[in-house]
């Protein structure tokens, strides 16, 4: 496993000197010893490793003002995924061993730059994962095409005008007998396969969505084909396939999405991926098997998407957070009129020590951490969740209990991807505003990373969608015990298992957490806030599920018009409020393994904990005082959590910028005039006013003022 090996201090090294030593010198903890406790040392070490082969790669070379067109855009990034095919930092086998390895190469491609993260990831690891999951032996053979880069993948699932709802998709695949083939074939533009990745200008083959037609006409539903859609030799479209380029976006330009519709198309009958049907030359349709997979275990294996997509937007967090934390701990605005008047200068604060500015920053920092303790533990269930019913790896998954584990992994993965992309979108823009004017310039890289983050919010279902996944799942789970189903309500992975006692919960009341006497600071903490939300959750679930049953009843027991009329503050609420209570509950049993002999780590993270905790739990309080849970003696709760919050934003004040250290990537990948280590912005800033293309050229239309001058009507002044 490649390396960098020495001290950990040489791995990591001292950061240069500079303005930003205020803080770092006063942090309370040693910023290296925080990193390794979260990432671990074996996964640093390989990130050095492969920051280092890019940073010596002039191919990977950049300025934050660079400016290029879409095209070259293309050209470069296409270019850069060949070299990362090149250096193979990891091996199947080694992501088998290690599968946060894969993760951290991950990171880097995304925090380097995301439409490569994303053209690499398509075109190999998702395509190739895609094709395995549900191709036969034989056509998995193919993939040694893609390895070696004789074929680039892509998937085509999208059409026009149906995205999530993958049933009302058109196209069609009807089998020919005559000529032993399926004709491919796209029925009207509404039709047309939209937003693929890599399709535009590099993509051989596609693994295209149909409507499988036998030659009678009968529908035998969703399928994929294994589809050639382009030459290899000379990448130009085969004839009855017709591929177009979707043009600028806001953001991932380097990204290829393609659009191609299907005319009459024929395809060998091989290309249908028949893992678990066979097609014989026939025109014979057989399932291989009549015992199918239950629906549990299909949608956990699905969860990939979601699952990388939380650690992507985990990374568009930190990768804001370092910038604007860093410019904010050097950053300097206004001081204290009251010392002009003793004759002392003034001397401008930094905005670090704002309380409006910890309070718009120091949150999402906190989610950072919580979001990323989840993560570790997420990801690696479902990596042996996946490995233990992959055919692929010789496994059925026969145990018990993994179609309820795939359901639980399919619901958190959905409220992950949706909360985690939610909250990053939210950081980047006060990260933007917080770093003022500065914060526009294209050399800031915050508005790179706006537009760049912004598809996690629609794509592998709209967060607004895929959160009524989430609600359902909890739904089911509650009738299932309600109607005697079940004997108790446990999930697998325990994010559920305390609703078994809702009705005791919803029994209890603020005096059972606080006592008889009113609200005290240091009665808020970890404990009592996954009380807070446990309460929370049980009222929602058991005011969405009576607001649900009338509903049913309105609509004569319409299950779909039944559950849109209870989204908006349930079912939805519900979603949201139950992934935080799990992160509460996660991050609490982590943080005390993890610094159960370091006191100063431990009290520190207990505090990102809390600020997080109580940051999200704030703007659901009155549901509390709702549900009659305070007391009168307890009326305080809501302005003494409002302190506590800010609290411990000042608590952490000094904490940050070595807590945005532990995961900032270097500078070269950073890309950022505001954010390098050094916090000389202002240095780094004027290089990109003086650096960036044509700043001291005259315009080369200047003629338009010295010589074409506009026809004027004199008469009128």
């Amino acid at each position: 496993m490649p390396g960098v090996q020495g001290p950990i201090e040489e791995v990591l090294p001292d950061w240069p000197e500079g303005p930003l030593d205020y803080y770092r010198k006063q942090a309370s903890f040693d910023w290296r010893k925080l990193k390794v406790l979260i990432e671990g040392e074996e996964c640093i070490r390989f990130k050095a490793y492969v920051w280092r082969k890019l940073a010596q790669d002039p191919l990977f070379s950049r300025d934050p003002w660079q400016e290029i067109d879409r095209m070259e855009a293309r050209r470069i990034t296409f270019l850069r995924m060949k070299k990362l095919i090149e250096y193979e930092f990891i091996t199947e086998e080694e992501f088998l061993s290690n599968p946060m390895l894969a993760n951290a190469v991950g990171q880097i491609t995304g925090q380097f730059d995301w439409a490569l993260c994303s053209k690499k990831f398509l075109a190999f690891e998702y395509f190739i994962s895609n094709s395995r999951s549900i191709g036969s032996d034989s056509q998995n053979k193919f993939m040694e095409d893609v390895l070696n880069f004789d074929a680039l993948g892509c998937i085509c699932i999208t059409e026009l005008t149906h995205g999530s709802n993958t049933k009302g998709i058109q196209t069609r695949a009807t089998y020919d007998q005559k000529t032993d083939k399926f004709i491919l074939h796209t029925p009207n533009i509404y039709a047309t396969k939209i937003w693929s990745g890599n399709l535009a200008k590099t993509a051989t083959h596609a693994s295209v969505f149909a409507q499988l037609y036998t030659s009678d006409g009968e529908c035998k539903g969703l399928h994929t084909f294994l589809v050639p859609v382009r030459d290899p030799k000379t990448l130009l479209p085969y004839k009855g396939v017709k591929i177009g380029d979707m043009g600028p976006k806001l953001g991932l330009n380097g990204l290829d999405n393609g659009f191609v519709t299907f005319d009459n198309y024929p395809i060998e009958r091989g290309t249908l991926l028949n893992r678990n049907v066979i097609f014989t030359d026939k025109g014979e349709y057989q399932l291989k098997s009549k015992k199918t997979k239950p629906q549990g275990i299909t949608l956990g294996i699905l969860s990939l998407g979601r699952v990388s997509i939380i650690l992507q937007c985990i990374t568009n967090m930190q990768t804001a957070l370092v910038i604007s934390i860093r410019f904010s701990g050097v950053r300097r605005q206004f001081g204290n009129a009251s010392d002009e008047h003793k004759g002392v200068p003034v001397e401008e604060w930094r905005i670090m020590e704002y309380q409006t500015h910890q309070w718009r920053l120091f949150p999402y920092v906190a989610a950072c951490y919580v979001l990323t303790t989840f993560y570790t533990d997420f990801f690696n269930e479902y990596i042996n969740f996946f490995i233990s019913n992959s055919v692929a790896y010789g496994n059925s998954g026969s145990q018990d209990d993994q179609p309820d584990l795939g359901a639980e992994i399919h619901a958190l993965s959905c409220v992950g991807k949706a909360i985690s992309a939610f909250l990053a979108r939210d950081s980047i823009q006060e990260s933007r505003e917080c770093c003022g004017g500065y914060g526009y310039l294209k050399a800031s890289r915050l508005g790179e990373l706006r537009d760049d983050h912004d598809p996690n919010c629609t794509y592998e279902g709209d967060n607004n969608v895929i959160l009524q996944q989430t609600s359902n799942y909890i739904m089911k789970k509650l009738k299932e015990k309600l109607t005697g189903n079940i004997s108790e309500i446990k999930s697998p992975l325990g994010s559920l298992d305390f609703l078994d006692n809702m009705d005791q919960i919803l029994t209890q009341n603020s005096v059972h957490l606080f006592g008889d006497k009113p609200i005290q600071d240091e009665s808020l903490n970890l404990d009592s806030l996954l009380s807070l939300y446990q309460y929370l959750v049980s009222y929602l679930s058991k005011v969405s599920f009576e607001k649900l049953q009338t509903q049913l009843e309105s609509f004569n027991y319409d299950q779909f018009c039944a559950k849109n009329e209870s989204q908006v503050y349930f079912l939805r609420t519900l979603s949201i409020v139950y992934f935080d209570c799990e992160l509460i509950r996660r991050y609490r049993n982590n943080v005390k393994n993890l610094t159960r002999n370091d006191v100063n780590l431990s009290v520190l993270l207990d505090r990102l904990g809390q600020l997080y905790g109580f940051y999200r739990l704030e703007p659901n309080l009155s549901l509390l005082y709702e549900a009659n849970y305070f007391l009168p003696v307890h009326r305080n709760a809501l302005t003494i959590i409002k302190e506590k919050i800010l609290k411990l934003c000042n608590q952490l004040k000094t904490e940050m910028v070595s807590l945005v250290d532990v995961f900032a990537p270097p500078d070269d990948i950073l890309n950022s005039s505001l954010g390098y280590s050094d916090g000389r912005i202002y240095d780094h800033i004027f290089d990109a006013l003086s650096k960036n293309r044509n700043s001291y050229e005259r315009a080369e239309w200047y003629k338009e003022f010295t010589e074409n001058k506009p026809k004027l009507n004199n008469s009128k002044l």
